[in-house]
């Protein structure tokens, strides 16, 4: 069984052109672990902790960059909860009583309300955090080996039958 000149010149010249669009194809798989992180803080939050926050607004606001920033060898994707309590719910936060009230099932904040309010946590203590980022993140290292590879080896048989 021989391998022909042309062939050999053709399967080359797909080599090139997949050397070419690595960084391209890199970038779109570390948005995409990026996603991933997003998706699982999202189950998260989903199954473990349902009772954080009655409205849903700290699961559904894990987000994570569209673009991957590249630093050397390294292509960069933030994965991050913008809300401003966010970082109190990751890390935990000490006790304190908020002004406010209760309507229906929900509690409306409302600093100048001078009878209502509840108190967070037990008093002069600490809540304790859910890790809900770090989780998702550890999750998604923990299995990112098989799914980055698996990716690649779709990209590059794709990019080589083509060309």
């Amino acid at each position: 069984m021989g391998v022909k000149k042309n062939e050999l010149v053709q399967w080359i010249g797909g080599l090139e052109a997949l050397k070419d669009d690595v960084p391209e194809i890199m970038s779109q798989i570390a948005v995409g672990e990026g996603q991933y992180a997003v998706r699982q803080a999202r189950l998260i939050c989903k199954n473990d902790s349902p009772d954080i926050v009655n409205t849903g607004d700290y699961r559904r606001n894990w987000k994570s960059d569209k673009t991957a920033r590249r630093s050397g060898n390294r292509f960069i994707v933030r994965f991050y909860n913008p809300l401003d309590y966010a970082s109190h719910l990751e890390h935990g936060f000490r006790s304190h009583f908020v002004p406010g009230h209760w309507e229906g099932n929900t509690f409306v904040y409302n600093r100048d309300d001078p009878e209502g309010g509840m108190f967070v946590g037990p008093k002069g203590g600490y809540v304790r955090g859910h890790f809900t980022m770090k989780r998702a993140a550890k999750r998604t290292k923990d299995t990112q080996q098989a799914r980055v590879s698996r990716k690649i080896t779709r990209e590059i048989n794709k990019r080589m039958k083509t060309k």
